[in-house]
């Protein structure tokens, strides 16, 4: 049996103004301590890049094996470098001089499970149905309700991202689906991609536009055809969920949403 430890959200800052250098060794160690086989993190690990790196090496310390995705917050554009340098290069860079699996590319095999990854970004797709908006309306809400709008410099739109990201992941998946080495697969994400991974509260309109920008269904609704998948793990709204997701004439997916918090990391076992 294979045991993966998932985190996510886990913010470091150097500055302990978010989640500080201890917090985040704590963690670190608690899961050290029950002897996984591999870390995975689901995104926002660290802003700027110096606490990226410093948050890759504090892993790299205790563990032998780690898979990372990065999330909306590891973009954020700083003084040396915008968000597409960021995501382009200097992310993917740190976490491969480190021997970390840069899950949005590469993936992860474990006897004959695989274990897969992508920010997932938001399309607006998460909204709440009964707004019937276009995506036009969610862009220009935006920097009432996601500081990402005032932090991300690069020229894609939030659709354009999340339609490049999700093509990928696709042919990633479907080629696992055709692999015979391999009988199941995780899918780990920092924005959540499944309904049942969504808080939803219909009574109220600021949360139904709020949810465009913490949630990809569209990229769910692609996850769910593939059979091989049985969990899919999710950051990015910081709070704790468990369900079950029924497929007609395909198991079960386990979803999960990690539930970390500014000053209070998170993380969850998964056996496989």
């Amino acid at each position: 049996m294979t045991v993966i430890a998932v985190t996510s959200d886990l913010h470091f800052d150097v500055t302990g103004a978010l989640t500080s250098p201890a917090e985040v060794t704590q963690l670190l160690d608690r899961i050290a301590a029950s002897r996984p086989d591999a870390l995975v993190v689901a995104g926002d690990i660290g802003h700027p890049l110096a606490n990226f790196r410093a948050c890759l090496d504090l892993m790299r310390e205790r563990f032998a094996r780690v898979g990372i995705v990065v999330g909306n917050h590891d973009v954020w554009r700083e003084q040396a470098f915008g968000s597409e340098a960021l995501w382009r290069h200097e992310l993917p860079k740190a976490a491969r001089e480190r021997g970390i699996a840069w899950l949005e590319q590469e993936t992860m095999r474990f006897g004959t499970t695989g274990v897969v990854g992508t920010a997932a970004w938001y399309d607006y797709s998460a909204a709440e149905p009964a707004l019937r908006q276009e995506p036009a309306f969610f862009a220009a809400a935006k920097p009432r309700l996601s500081n990402d709008a005032y932090w991300i410099d690069w020229r894609m739109s939030d659709v354009e991202f999340a339609t490049e990201l999700r093509t990928r992941l696709v042919a990633r998946l479907e080629a696992l689906e055709r692999d015979p080495a391999i009988e199941q697969v995780l899918v780990v994400t920092h924005v959540p991609v499944l309904e049942q991974q969504l808080r939803r509260n219909p009574e109220d309109f600021t949360w139904s536009v709020a949810n465009a920008y913490f949630g990809n269904v569209r990229t769910g609704q692609e996850i769910l055809r593939f059979a091989k998948v049985r969990r899919v793990v999710s950051g990015h709204t910081h709070y704790s969920l468990h369900a079950s997701v029924p497929r007609p004439g395909m198991p079960e997916i386990d979803a999960w949403v990690v539930g970390s918090d500014y000053g209070a990391p998170a993380w969850i076992a998964l056996e496989v």
